[in-house]
């Protein structure tokens, strides 16, 4: 048997980016507007929409 992390409901959490395979993803910042098994969805303070791969990426809930 495999145990698995309880899953944290993210939508409406803010969260940063602090680890990714990709650079350029590293401090963003924003509130979750959406998530999937394998994608986050993230709103900028700018208001724009960023679509955040779960496999590539580790986050931080701010709040």
């Amino acid at each position: 048997m495999v145990n698995k992390l309880p899953e944290i409901e993210l939508i409406g959490s803010v969260i940063e980016v602090i680890k990714s395979r990709n650079p350029a993803l590293i401090g963003i910042k924003g509130k979750v507007i959406d998530e999937t098994k394998n994608m986050i969805v993230i709103e900028d303070k700018n208001e724009r929409v960023k679509k955040l791969i779960r496999s590539q990426v580790q986050i931080k809930k701010i709040k």
